[in-house]
């Protein structure tokens, strides 16, 4: 398996993008990381859960990845019958616990830690990997990684199965890329772990972009080697191959400027 990002770095025109380190959210068939400054935070397993607020990718508690986990619990404010936001301490901590029983499916009593405020419309319900992901990305602001760039994020997805299913599955993680908006990051990428001849196809990236509302960045001024974290310690290198990445530039040029959202 290769990594190859379409285009898929918007780099400053300025020096200031050398001192500061890229911020990734590496999506796997198993789990989810935020990755920056040549490490990342601790993997967030997950499962496809359907309950009563629709299908979900629900966190797991794992010692490795060949434990088959239990489920965690949060605390969700709820509206209108469906879920509205994850709770957070005054430190920016999730209310949340492993479930009891076989596979952590009976809920926690997380209600208590809430005695001293208002518990209507609070609900135990498992927890979102997105919102455990978006309360990562939040940790990297101010002393959390100062080195960290603020604005552009880059979403590293493995490709597998056929061209729809996982168009389907980019358009699942849509929440995701609304919380990175939200936690301040205006510029989304996308890179992709896959073969060389899939990686290499420009309409796919562009079909990708498309089915979620984003336009693609503009192409980089200058080739670049980036360093993507794995939680077997190797570490993944964009890869040099000139003339593919050089017929795809051209292609892109033709292309609109980056969408910026407030």
């Amino acid at each position: 398996m290769t990594i190859l990002a379409f285009v898929c770095y918007a780099y400053s025109e300025d020096d200031a993008w050398d001192e500061t380190f890229p911020v990734y959210v590496n999506i796997t068939k198993k789990y989810m990381n935020v990755g920056a400054e040549g490490g990342h935070l601790p993997d967030v397993f997950y499962t496809m859960q359907l309950d009563r607020y629709g299908s979900r990718y629900v966190s797991l508690d794992k010692e490795n990845e060949g434990d088959p986990g239990r489920i965690v619990w949060a605390l969700y404010t709820e509206k209108n019958g469906m879920l509205d936001s994850a709770i957070e301490d005054e430190n920016g901590k999730l209310y949340k616990s492993v479930g009891g029983g076989t596979g952590g499916r009976i809920p926690p009593p997380l209600k208590e830690k809430l005695k001293l405020r208002d518990s209507e419309n609070v609900v135990v319900a498992p927890l979102s990997a997105f919102d455990e992901i978006a309360v990562d990305l939040k940790s990297l602001k101010g002393d959390g990684c100062p080195l960290c760039d603020r604005v552009k994020i880059t979403f590293v997805l493995e490709l597998y199965g056929d061209r729809k299913s996982f168009i389907r599955r980019l358009q699942s993680y849509e929440p995701l890329f609304q919380q990175a908006r939200e936690a301040g990051f205006s510029v989304i990428n996308f890179a992709l772990i896959c073969d060389e001849i899939s990686c290499g196809d420009l309409s796919l990236f562009l079909e990708m972009f498309q089915s979620v509302g984003l336009e693609p960045p503009p192409p980089p001024k200058k080739t670049k080697l980036l360093h993507l974290p794995s939680t077997n310690g190797n570490v993944l290198r964009l890869l040099e191959q000139k003339n593919n990445i050089d017929k795809v530039l051209k292609d892109i040029e033709k292309l609109g400027t980056t969408k910026n959202f407030q």
